[in-house]
C-alpha cells in the first residue's frame, strides 16, 4: 500500500508540473547571412529551422529542433537552450548535429503581438564556419 502511495504522489507530481509548463514553438527563416556573397544568393542557399522550447522556469528554457540548409542540402537536430535575462531579450546557445557537427550561440528579440503569438529577431555566429546569421520568425507559446 505504501508503494502505491509514492506512485500516485508521483503521478500527480508530475502531471501537475506537466501542465503548468509553459512551450514556445519557433520557426525562422535566415534573412541574411556573412558567406552569402550575392545578395540574391539566399534564394539557392537558405536555412529554415522549427524549435520546440520547453521553459523550466520563467528565464530558462531547453530547445529541440531541427534546421534545414539548401546548400549544401543538409538537415540537422538541434538541441540547446535560450536563457531571458530580461524579457524580451534571449540569449540561446546550441549545436547543430549532422555529418558535421557545428556549435551556435546568439541572442535575440522577442516582440510580443498577443499572449500567444510572437515576433523574433536573432543574431547567430557559427564556431566552426566563423559566419554569423540574421534570422527572423515567428513563435506560438503555449
Amino acid at each position: 500500500m505504501r508503494h502505491f502511495f509514492h506512485l500516485i504522489s508521483f503521478v500527480l507530481l508530475f502531471h501537475s508540473s506537466v501542465s503548468q509548463a509553459q512551450f514556445l514553438f519557433n520557426f525562422g527563416i535566415d534573412a541574411y547571412k556573412t558567406d552569402n556573397r550575392d545578395p540574391f544568393e539566399f534564394v539557392n542557399k537558405a536555412q529554415f529551422s522549427a524549435e520546440a522550447n520547453y521553459f523550466l522556469i520563467q528565464q530558462l528554457a531547453l530547445t529541440a529542433g531541427v534546421e534545414y540548409w539548401t546548400a549544401p542540402n543538409r538537415l540537422s537536430f538541434i538541441p540547446g537552450m535560450r536563457l531571458y535575462p530580461i524579457d524580451p531579450v534571449f540569449i540561446r546557445l546550441r549545436p547543430l548535429i549532422s555529418d558535421e557537427v557545428d556549435y551556435a550561440a546568439g541572442v535575440g528579440y522577442a516582440r510580443r503581438i498577443t499572449d500567444e503569438w510572437r515576433i523574433e529577431v536573432m543574431g547567430d555566429y557559427y564556431f566552426e564556419r566563423g559566419n554569423a546569421a540574421l534570422r527572423i520568425g515567428v513563435g506560438y507559446r503555449l
